[in-house]
């Protein structure tokens, strides 16, 4: 104690600095530990979350829970820096069978893009992808499965969204609905490819949409869109895939995950909430771009490429 009180001004404030410094340093890691529990923890809930969101959706509306299942069959599976080894499927009325067999060249994403016309323009998130390295995987137009080199038509700088473009003509392309006339709490799937890709069909899960942002526009590209948000469980792998309504309109594409700080300590303690409310301060979020922007674009590229 003497040493303590025997040390010039300078010193003693140094010494405080550098305790200060050290308990900062031991709060920030055990908030990042806490915070990373409750994220892998929250992934775990919302992968358990999946089925019986659905399941409920499809006991109460049967038909359109077939009608879904049908829709998401044209979800295509986007491979960054991919050596695919080899692809194999078979799609008929009742049953879809998918099987990749693939190997990442390089660091990659594994995600998942919605078909927009019939030549082969797909919507996905902005970041899944770059400019070169990626491969489509998806059902054509005779329910072969194919894999294609795409590549990037325009990718957004602010919205996380991206349109590509393979040579191919798909399943069947969505129709883009108005995301910003959709009401808080109409009832909304979502399909993408997080978990296993071999021997199944897009994981789905169902939920609620919570609210809906106004337009907004990108300077530098002209880009407009909404974002929706939804409590439907979303998790990684989910990126770039579709927000369905029950009709099978494309409302917007899968972007991001978020945990209000209530819901990061539900995740922690791994309480779910109720079904038909997934996960209680869990927000996910998809990106609704503007129907006739997204074909104007589509229309330049067609033009620049004749």
């Amino acid at each position: 104690m003497e040493s303590v009180l025997l040390m010039k001004g300078g010193d003693w404030c140094r010494a405080v600095r550098a305790a200060s410094a050290g308990m900062a340093v031991v709060m920030l890691v055990s908030g990042c530990g806490v915070y990373g529990a409750a994220m892998t923890r929250s992934q775990r809930v919302l992968s358990q979350r999946r089925a019986p969101s659905l399941e409920e959706l499809e006991r109460a509306e049967p038909e359109r829970g077939r009608a879904i299942r049908k829709a998401v069959s044209r979800t295509g599976l986007l491979l960054e820096h991919a050596k695919v080894g080899s692809v194999s499927g078979s799609l008929t009325e009742h049953e879809m069978k998918f099987e990749v067999s693939w190997k990442n060249e390089a660091r990659g994403a594994l995600s998942a893009a919605v078909p927009i016309t019939r030549d082969g323009y797909f919507l996905t998130a902005a970041h899944c992808v770059n400019m070169e390295s990626l491969t489509l995987v998806a059902f054509d137009a005779r329910r072969r499965l194919v894999n294609l080199p795409a590549r990037v038509v325009w990718k957004g700088e602010e919205a996380d969204l991206a349109l590509v473009h393979a040579e191919m003509q798909p399943l069947e392309p969505f129709r883009l609905a108005d995301g910003s006339a959709i009401p808080e709490g109409t009832r909304v799937v979502i399909a993408g490819w997080s978990g296993a890709i071999k021997n199944t069909a897009p994981p789905l899960a169902a939920g609620r949409v919570k609210q809906v942002t106004g337009w907004r526009r990108e300077e530098a590209s002209g880009a407009v869109w909404c974002d929706v948000e939804h409590d439907a469980p979303l998790n990684q792998g989910d990126s770039g895939g579709p927000l369905l309504t029950l009709d099978g309109g494309l409302v917007g594409i899968n972007s991001l995950l978020g945990f209000e700080f209530g819901g990061m300590w539900r995740a922690l303690l791994g309480i779910a909430g109720p079904l038909d409310q997934p996960f209680a301060g869990y927000n996910g979020l998809a990106v609704c771009p503007d129907a006739g922007w997204v074909m104007r674009m589509v229309e330049a590229d067609r033009a620049r490429v004749r």
